[in-house]
């Protein structure tokens, strides 16, 4: 066994003893974030099961009649009719009866209606303790659904006495029909629905990027600086192995670690935001999908995003005196350099002036992020090149951290956080 498999192994085993940095790694990705989805599902699904409705009846009309038969017959709608003298007197048996909704209807109701003029019917939500309300705003959305269907049809009805033969086209001269142009081909989708399934497959992203690179950093730094600590670093150097070796052996075991970290993350942020909803559309049904060369190139591209911060990270950590000291340099540094990945959560990249956009581009850390749209596009070229970009950077960072390495500057190498030389 070659000597960079001998220490990239040891660098492995050391990592995976740490069971704190694997619980933080791999566990809680796993089990909190799907957790996080199930209670966020269970709370959505909990809000949408059942809509308890007090209904009082001022009205003497059939209007008012219609009404409550409209509701009675809406599906997830439960109908209470209650007695009272007053809103306020209903409000008081509507909370103690644990109703979601109060909905009053006023005594001119119908007496508008046939007046032709607009009558209106009062809806309170029904706030029994301070909580998230969700319950209250779903059952809210779906009274008014039924009173909009409601007045629809007697607002055809009425233009229908009229003597129009097409009431509907009255009511709606213009209809507005929404389709989408997507990659070269019509797709009978809304935009509004096809940027939610983009933002549904990406949204997660950036955090994941920002995870991964940041505790895979911290190990890398920490893997470094624990040496220098703990006065190692010179009985590895003075083995009969090139420093480059050992540098990359550092990288190769941290980046495992990191790999393994991101599918985690991956599969737990997935289940997380499963807890919000699916759009009902996938990516195949707007000619969209993910190959498996695509999925090798981005596969590259984590690699190389990782592979760039871990070479990073131990750059810095050369000049950090300890395991805190290490972390610290390497967050000031990292951190600006993995921001500008959050703001792609936001913004179209191709939308923005070739200035800003080459210099969000120009920070690793942006490419996966932006690759994974090129990923389910099929854009290979612009993946190749985002991949030929992150190998130069990777490569030139990794160059540099190996020639300080096989320098005595790692063994000197200070640095003095404001502190006066000859000062201790």
């Amino acid at each position: 066994m070659s000597d960079f498999l001998v220490l990239a192994k040891k660098e492995i085993k050391n990592l995976m003893r740490d069971r704190k940095l694997i619980f933080g790694l791999i566990i809680v990705p796993l089990i909190v974030y799907p957790a996080l989805g199930k209670m966020m599902q269970f709370g959505f699904e909990s809000a949408t099961k059942e809509t308890h409705v007090a209904i009082v009846n001022f009205d003497d009309g059939k209007y008012g009649e219609l009404l409550i038969r409209a509701l009675n017959v809406t599906p997830n709608v439960t109908v209470t009719v209650i007695s009272a003298g007053s809103v306020d007197d209903a409000l008081r048996k509507a909370l103690q009866e644990n109703q979601n909704v109060l909905v009053v209807i006023p005594h001119n109701f119908s007496e508008s209606i046939e007046s032709d003029e607009a009558a209106t019917v009062q809806i309170y939500g029904v706030f029994k303790e301070i909580g998230s309300g969700m319950r209250e705003s779903v059952s809210e959305g779906r009274i008014n659904a039924v009173i909009n269907v409601l007045s629809e049809e007697i607002a055809k009805l009425k233009v229908r006495e009229l003597g129009a033969k097409n009431p509907d086209a009255v009511l709606h001269p213009i209809r507005a029909e929404s389709k989408s142009y997507l990659l070269g081909r019509i797709v009978d989708v809304p935009p509004t629905v096809v940027s939610q399934v983009l933002a549904s497959q990406s949204y997660g992203l950036p955090l994941i990027v920002f995870l991964m690179v940041m505790i895979t950093s911290q190990m890398s730094a920490g893997a470094v600086a624990s040496e220098k600590e703990n006065k190692t670093l010179e009985t590895l150097l003075t083995l009969p192995v090139r420093r480059t070796t050992i540098v990359a052996s550092k990288i190769t075991g941290t980046a495992v670690m990191g790999v393994i970290a991101a599918l985690a993350y991956m599969i737990g942020l997935k289940q997380y935001m499963a807890g919000f909803g699916e759009t009902g559309v996938s990516l195949s049904e707007l000619g969209l999908s993910i190959t498996p060369t695509g999925m090798a190139l981005f596969g590259v591209v984590v690699f190389l995003t990782i592979a760039f911060s871990l070479s990073l990270a131990m750059l810095l950590a050369v000049f950090a005196e300890d395991v805190q000291s290490a972390n610290t340099v390497v967050s000031s540094v990292i951190l600006p350099l993995a921001f500008p990945s959050f703001v792609l959560m936001f913004v179209d990249i191709s939308q923005l002036p070739a200035l800003w956009k080459y210099l969000l581009l120009a920070s690793p850390f942006t490419h996966p992020v932006v690759d994974y749209r090129y990923l389910i596009a099929k854009d290979y070229t612009a993946l190749g090149a985002s991949i030929a970009y992150l190998a130069i950077v990777a490569g030139a960072t990794l160059y540099v951290t190996a020639r300080v390495f096989a320098s005595e500057k790692i063994l000197t190498a200070r640095l003095g956080w404001g502190r006066r030389k000859g000062r201790e």
